[in-house]
């Protein structure tokens, strides 16, 4: 072959995506965020028209990302290099917004040091003119004017469907607007400035057909107080609460959410008022409650709550929770409908408490566990099974483990498969591999797969 023919050949590997027809390239900028396809765009002539081709073709498909936050160092820019910039980054919106007929998806991020709250208002007015069904919207501020203005379209329209929100507003969280959320199924709720007043009393009550609510670290009251937490909603299908121990003790919490079938939960044991039904519609549930220093009243509370879960058909336990489960002398109840246990425990006592879990679910079918390496000799013994499916994860291959292995491919009679995650290097992962296949089976369907 001569260099000239080697040279053509190099080439035209190297451009081979530029020979895309433009409504394939179109598509490829459909996947990278809105500031990234503009760049895109601008680095070569043959892509240089390719994103007004996009916004025309799949326009209502493409996430619209807006975020200030790395386009200003305050610490390194000048005030007046400051507001060129500001300039130049609303003009980049303003004419990117406009191009777009539809505008399904928007993601908007921003910090006070760029572009104001007016401006967030008007971007997502001109995005829900265009009919916006997903909004991600995060904005930081500490500013007190600025936190009275809150953008009220975002609380007020008819066309979100999910809502996404993370408001740091320092010490401004006493501030609600007014809700109208007529079509909203989806509501995620980071670093909540909502009170549980707030929350519980102006907004939920305004999402009609509210089906999925996440809070993840609700703050409470500014004086450390903790107050009552009541939801009440017909339509929710799935909660999630994770309050990432920002609360220095339990929080009463009420529910009348007869359609509940998913609860996620993190966070110091809740004070359930159980003449409530809620946990009765319970098919799935996650539970990663932790202690403080009354030790018995902790314990005594996470019992009552695992206990009125009993109708669950997957469970989830973090090593947190089986330590609490551990200490607790309340009798466990039986999960007569669980079918999906997954099991962590960084401790020996947390994995005492697995068997007293496998004799009380009788239609257990899948087993996953996680720190299986904590074990300690007497291992963790089984009776009589249905155990179908059995997934263990960062197995180090230590002697324990594989005799305890060993024992639920024994016990386990009509098991049908095993996955199981190695953590370990390259070296030693074929060594365990070996090890592991190399155990006697008591199913003869029973196949051993790693991950």
């Amino acid at each position: 072959m001569s260099l000239m023919e080697a040279n053509r050949i190099k080439f035209s590997s190297r451009d081979a995506i530029s020979s895309f027809p433009d409504e394939i390239l179109a598509r490829i900028l459909l996947f990278l965020p809105t500031k990234q396809a503009i760049i895109t765009c601008l680095l070569s002539k043959r892509w240089r028209n390719l994103f007004p081709l996009m916004i025309h073709l799949f326009g209502s498909q493409h996430r619209f990302d807006i975020d200030d936050s790395d386009l200003v160092d305050p610490e390194k820019t000048c005030k007046r290099e400051s507001k060129v910039v500001h300039q130049s980054f609303k003009d980049f919106v303003d004419k990117t917004l406009f191009g777009f007929t539809s505008i399904k998806k928007l993601s908007l991020k921003r910090q006070n040091v760029l572009t104001g709250l007016d401006l967030t208002e008007q971007w997502i007015r001109n995005a829900l003119e265009r009919g916006l069904v997903d909004l991600d919207l995060r904005l930081y501020t500490s500013l007190a004017h600025e936190a009275r203005h809150l953008p009220s379209s975002v609380f007020s329209n008819k066309t979100l469907v999910k809502l996404t929100l993370g408001l740091d507003l320092g010490d401004h969280r006493r501030l609600y607007p007014k809700v109208f959320l007529p079509m909203l199924k989806s509501l995620f709720i980071h670093e909540v400035w909502f009170r549980g007043e707030g929350l519980c009393r102006l907004m939920l009550p305004n999402c009609p057909i509210l089906e999925e609510l996440a809070l993840h670290c609700l703050c409470g009251k500014p004086d450390g107080l903790v107050e009552p937490f009541f939801i009440s909603h017909k339509t929710l299908k799935r909660l999630t609460v994770h309050y990432n121990n920002c609360l220095k003790s339990s929080r009463f919490m009420r529910f009348n959410t007869p359609s509940l079938v998913s609860f996620n939960y993190s966070g110091f044991a809740p004070i359930l008022n159980l003449s409530d039904s809620f946990l009765d519609s319970l098919i799935e549930a996650k539970l990663d409650v932790h202690t403080h220093e009354n030790y018995d009243v902790y314990s005594h509370l996470y019992s009552k709550t695992i206990n009125g879960m009993c109708n669950v058909k997957t469970l989830s336990l973090s090593s947190a929770s089986a330590k609490v489960m551990y200490s607790s002398s309340k009798e466990l109840t039986s999960f007569l409908n669980l079918v999906k246990l997954c099991f962590e425990s960084n401790t020996k006592e947390g994995w005492k408490v697995l068997p007293r879990l496998l004799i009380n679910s009788p239609k257990l079918e899948i087993l996953v566990l996680k720190g299986l390496h904590c074990i300690r000799n007497q291992g963790v013994t089984i009776n009589k099974n249905e155990m179908k499916v059995l997934r263990i994860y960062e197995f180090r291959g230590s002697v324990r483990e594989l005799s305890q292995v060993k024992y639920f491919l024994w016990e386990m009679k009509i098991l049908q498969v095993m996955k199981v995650e190695i953590d370990a290097d390259d070296n030693k992962k074929l060594q365990i591999m070996s090890h592991l296949l190399a155990l006697p089976k008591r199913s003869s369907k029973c196949q051993i797969e790693f991950l």
